[in-house]
């Protein structure tokens, strides 16, 4: 049995298994084939075909065995809703704050006409 989480892509021979614990959550996306996984703890276990991808917690023992052909793992490094939403607002805030600087500016300057404008009435 090979270490499942030892690199980004893993191909297992048909019947062959690849067990590994996930130091992190990881999304495995079957590339081809079909793979039958059992997690430790749960009691029941999960068919995946090419296509289809499987979220696996961290801290758990998984075993994916492919079925009759080779199949085609990836691993991705799942991200996480906080990760992400931490992520968007740190883009809205930029965005945000770089045009109402550019609004700023221009009512600065809109400001600054309205008042030479004003002054120049007699």
């Amino acid at each position: 049995m090979r270490g499942l989480f030892a690199n980004p892509s893993l191909t297992i021979p048909a019947g062959e298994a690849a067990s590994g614990v996930a130091v992190r959550s990881e999304t495995l996306r079957v590339r081809s084939g079909r793979v039958w996984i059992t997690v430790e703890g749960q009691s029941h276990d999960y068919w995946l075909h090419a296509g289809d991808s499987f979220t696996a917690a961290p801290g758990r023992q998984i075993v994916v065995e492919a079925d009759r052909d080779d199949s085609r793992l990836d691993l991705v490094p799942t991200i996480q809703w906080s990760t992400m939403l931490k992520l968007l607002a740190r883009d809205l805030v930029q965005r945000f704050t770089r045009s109402g600087h550019v609004v700023v500016q221009r009512c600065s300057r809109n400001l600054s006409n309205v008042r030479n404008e004003v002054r120049s009435i007699p």
